[in-house]
């Protein structure tokens, strides 16, 4: 039959037929009108049982590539668009392996992402024994949809690391679980927007955070950040109450502080012009130099809403995070959290719970915290050994990203988006701003994914693509 023949390891006779017959009719090698052997004949031509011809021509027919007539057979359905087969040469040809031996390898990408933690640390064994324990034993409801707020082990067990880590008083019940910062700011953008049309964010900033506004009609208003954070003093009091975006810890991407001089004058602007402050402490945790820095919702838990996630102290892949809510605002929170059936996984909870609770979090967070200082003494080093005084190191000595700033009297104006081509990949500041010119020679290098060899290899080739724009 139209010279089709099973192959063994490829799939039942049924799907074969199938794959076989679909490809005919849309290559027109079957023509629409073309009528079909009947099933019995058919089955005595390819030597196979009927029920599996009548199988496949059901199969088509409730696809549209077979019409059946009572009375009359089967036919190839009209109206079904030809195109040509893609011929695939299994064995490249000595003229094309060599043209492709004769074209150089790119050398592998190192990439300075900003926001991946050291992934090998990642405490595989440990959290397969907990996920494993939460599988085997625990009570069916972690397997449902959960309770929409967060799991209330998991909660309990942030309150709990929230006062005794970084002096939060707050109850579990203020605390709604999300699957990471940007659903976060998208569930609080939804739940405040009848309220509020406007959004103050940093410049620069993290891009997902004017995304999220920009989708939901608000108004961006971009303030700049200088070495002591967000301008607070440019948004003046007559200006249209809304969301303050701030990254006060260790603003990304200058890895600036927030003072406390803006701090203060952040709470009472937000208390006078009715604000609410949005505070994304994604990376506190990796402080290098001195003690952690107080978040700023000690001072205002009434104005603050702090955002904090698993994704740089764990790993992205758990798509765990979390929000602490002012009381007042709870309600409406967990309302829209709701309405856009926003869930997270019941079996992630309740192992990172049980991860928290036995101690597990803190002991990886002091480890951690170690080896990221180490990488970025690394930078520091291999920086003033290939640039010289040519690059500076701006930014608090914390997290697991560092500003580079290529001195204008040293170099020319860089177009960073060529450096990939050398196998490196990074942001510049342009990449995070609105306003963009502002930031001549201002890269971002992030190093939690990357050895020490990776980093040294990666500014080798920074270095090769800059000597390029070098002046003399």
């Amino acid at each position: 039959m139209f010279g089709f023949s099973a192959a063994a390891g490829a799939g039942s006779v049924t799907k074969q037929l199938c794959s076989y017959l679909r490809q005919e009719i849309e290559s027109g090698a079957l023509a629409p009108g073309l009528q079909l052997p009947p099933t019995r004949r058919a089955a005595l031509d390819l030597g196979i049982a009927r029920n599996i011809v009548i199988e496949v021509y059901e199969q088509l027919t409730a696809e549209g590539y077979l019409t059946s007539r009572a009375g009359s057979g089967t036919f190839v359905a009209e109206g079904i668009e030809t195109r040509k087969a893609m011929k695939i040469d299994p064995m490249p040809s000595s003229a094309s392996t060599a043209r492709s031996e004769s074209v150089p390898k790119k050398p592998k990408l190192i990439d300075f992402d900003g926001g991946l933690p050291d992934l090998s640390h990642f405490p595989r064994r440990l959290w397969s024994k907990y996920v494993r324990e939460m599988t085997d034993s625990a009570v069916e409801d972690i397997f449902s949809y959960g309770n929409i707020q967060g799991l209330p082990a998991l909660r309990e067990a942030i309150a709990d690391y929230l006062y005794r880590v970084k002096g939060m008083a707050c109850s579990m019940d203020q605390i709604v679980i999300t699957s990471g910062t940007s659903e976060g700011i998208l569930l609080l953008a939804s739940t405040l927007s009848d309220r509020f049309h406007t959004v103050y964010t940093e410049e620069p900033t993290i891009g997902f955070v004017g995304d999220i506004f920009k989708r939901l009609n608000y108004t961006i208003h971009p303030v700049e950040v200088d070495h002591q954070g967000m301008q607070i003093q440019r948004i003046e009091h007559n200006f249209p109450a809304g969301l303050i975006v701030l990254t006060p810890s260790h603003q990304y991407p200058t890895g600036s502080i927030l003072s406390i001089q803006r701090r203060q004058m952040a709470i009472a602007l937000a208390e006078k012009a009715g604000h609410y402050i949005i505070e994304d402490d994604y990376d506190s945790e990796f402080r290098h130099k001195g003690g952690p820095v107080p978040p700023l919702q000690l001072l205002a838990p009434s104005k603050v809403i702090y955002a904090g996630t698993f994704s740089k102290t764990l790993s992205p892949a758990l798509r765990i995070g979390f929000l602490v809510v002012p009381p007042e605002l709870i309600e409406p929170v967990i309302r829209t959290k709701t309405e856009l059936n926003l869930t997270t996984s019941g079996i992630m909870q309740s192992a990172l719970a049980r991860f928290i609770l036995d101690g597990h979090f803190d002991r990886h967070i002091h480890k951690m915290r170690a080896i990221y200082k180490r990488k970025r003494l690394f930078i520091a080093e291999q920086c003033r050994r290939l640039f010289g005084d040519r690059v500076e190191l701006l930014g608090d000595e914390a997290g697991m990203h560092v500003q580079l700033h290529f001195k204008q009297h040293a170099y020319g104006p860089m177009d960073w988006h060529n450096i990939e081509g050398l196998g490196v990949r990074l942001s510049s500041f342009e990449d995070y701003a609105v306003l963009k010119g502002r930031s001549p020679g201002k890269v971002v290098l992030g190093y939690g994914n990357l050895t020490e060899r990776e980093i040294a290899e990666g500014l080798r080739r920074i270095q090769q693509f800059t000597d390029s724009w070098r002046r003399i």
